[in-house]
């Protein structure tokens, strides 16, 4: 085959969007596999801070995923002779990584986004993807012949220095930073627009950073474009949905405001309902109340409980660790 690296050059709209769609599953095949590789070490965008303990298998993973997946299509679609996808099919990894870019900045996450790391993993992934698809576009036949396969010797060279740089501990100071840039403008957005109906039910400062902590980690897991969707999904279905910016589930319409009124109703009743005559942590009553509120999902609960210490500290001057607190 002729190598051919021009993006309009037989080029074809119905391409283009096959390619598209391609990237799109890719985007969620790559979400599906992050979520499920936690013990791997793989590092989600996330509202709350974690320890990047395997540096190497992220980056490995964030830029060689991609790549994998289109030596798979570009193998499959030879196979069945559909060649016009293998045609500019470096374009699935572009697509992708602009996919990712609109969907992180419509689900307002780009003060979250480490973006000098984004844009190396952009180069990085997009140049091995040209790269890949000059030799695609050159060969008869992707499948690889078994000689010519990397010896024993590369392989171990590759595995060593693998295994190395995946010991390196990276500063959290930065990450650290953006993130708590994030909840601060995230509070504070929500504070101009619903301090005055949370502070006409709760009268304790307790209770208010509770509510804000559940709702900003709520905006951040169904963003407004998410939230629209299950509105769809609602007026199409009339079944029950998480419906609000609270998530609250519902067989009616409610807005956000209705399901802040009924999330602070459901801590309010959730906090009643933590063991009497018994001193907590703040940050344990939190855990406990996020925990209920979830259906009993710690991983809810921990990360709630994260936010809150800090929005408590910063804006409402409660020690999540203070002991004392009777429920």
């Amino acid at each position: 085959m002729e190598s051919n690296l021009f993006l309009f050059k037989e080029y074809f709209w119905y391409v283009g969007i096959a390619q598209f769609i391609l990237a799109i599953i890719l985007f969620f095949i790559i979400n599906w596999i992050g979520s499920h590789a936690f013990s791997l070490g793989y590092m989600q965008i996330s509202v709350v801070i974690r320890e990047d303990t395997a540096p190497a298998f992220n980056f490995i993973f964030k830029v060689i995923a991609p790549i994998v997946y289109l030596i798979i299509i570009s193998a499959i679609a030879q196979h069945f002779g559909f060649i016009f996808l293998i045609n500019n099919c470096y374009l699935i990894v572009v697509y992708y990584w602009i996919f990712r870019l609109i969907w992180n900045l419509s689900t307002q996450r780009e003060s979250l986004i480490n973006w000098s790391e984004q844009i190396f993993y952009w180069l990085c992934s997009i140049s091995l993807a040209i790269w890949v698809y000059s030799i695609i576009n050159n060969v008869e036949k992707i499948l690889p012949d078994p000689k010519t396969l990397l010896d024993e010797l590369w392989l171990l060279i590759i595995l060593f220095i693998y295994s190395v740089f995946n010991k390196i501990q990276i500063s959290r100071d930065k990450t650290i930073q953006r993130k708590e840039n994030y909840l601060v403008k995230q509070y504070i957005r929500f504070h101009k627009k619903y301090n005055n109906i949370i502070c006409s039910f709760f009268e304790e400062d307790f209770y208010k950073a509770i509510t804000f902590s559940i709702m900003i980690y709520e905006n951040f897991n169904r963003p407004p474009i998410a939230r629209y969707l299950e509105y769809l999904s609602f007026n199409i279905t009339h079944k029950p949905h998480t419906l609000g910016i609270m998530q609250v589930k519902s067989s009616i319409y409610i807005d956000n405001i209705e399901s802040i009124k009924l999330a602070m109703e459901k801590i309010k009743t959730d906090s009643k309902n933590i063991s009497k005559n018994q001193y907590f942590y703040y940050s344990e009553i939190v855990y406990q109340i996020a925990k209920q509120y979830n259906s009993g999902d710690t991983n809810y609960a921990d990360e709630v409980s994260q936010i809150f210490t800090f929005i408590a500290s910063k804006f409402y001057h409660l020690p999540s660790e203070n002991p004392g607190y009777k429920s």
